[in-house]
């Protein structure tokens, strides 16, 4: 890595750790707001985007430490995590149908702020089950470092290759 992409990492790393901060503070600032109101509706929205926004402060938080180490996940921790992301997985799918059909009663179809509010919740189930699926596959499946890989890479990277000298 040049000099030039240890520097670019490190003003990202500062402007994430940044942006992380003022995600908290306005999440803050939105909770005083939802304090005001007694709307049960505005009330939940409002704290719905202060959760978001601390979701984003996370998501922040995690930018700024993968611009110092790299993203390995270990075949222990894989191996760990692999069956409950799969049983979210499923989970985040039954919430989604459950949904759909919730959509589909007259009680709700006739009730404008009932279907605002199921319609926020079917999109977040449906956002959280792509982000699951993602990891899943992307992330958990595909940079998980066995220790076949490492004893590849050290082999593949030995100048003597177990003999002395050569």
């Amino acid at each position: 890595m040049s000099v030039d992409e240890v520097l670019r990492k490190r003003e990202l790393a500062e402007y994430f750790k940044k942006e992380s901060k003022r995600e908290l503070e306005y999440a803050e600032r939105l909770r005083s707001t939802s304090d005001k109101s007694i709307n049960p509706v505005v009330r939940t929205i409002i704290d719905a985007v202060s959760q978001d926004s601390i979701k984003h402060s996370k998501i922040y938080e995690t930018l700024a430490l993968l611009m110092g180490s790299p993203n390995i996940i270990t075949e222990a921790e894989s191996s760990a995590v692999l069956k409950d992301m799969e049983d979210h997985i499923n989970m985040e799918k039954e919430s989604i149908e459950e949904l759909q059909r919730l959509k589909e009663d007259p009680v709700i179809k006739d009730d404008a702020v009932v279907q605002f509010l199921i319609d926020i919740l079917l999109r977040d189930e449906q956002f959280h089950h792509a982000a699951l699926r993602q990891i899943y596959d992307a992330l958990i499946k595909k940079i998980t470092l066995t220790e076949q890989d490492l004893w590849e890479a050290i082999w593949r990277d030995a100048v003597y290759h177990g003999t002395p000298g050569g």
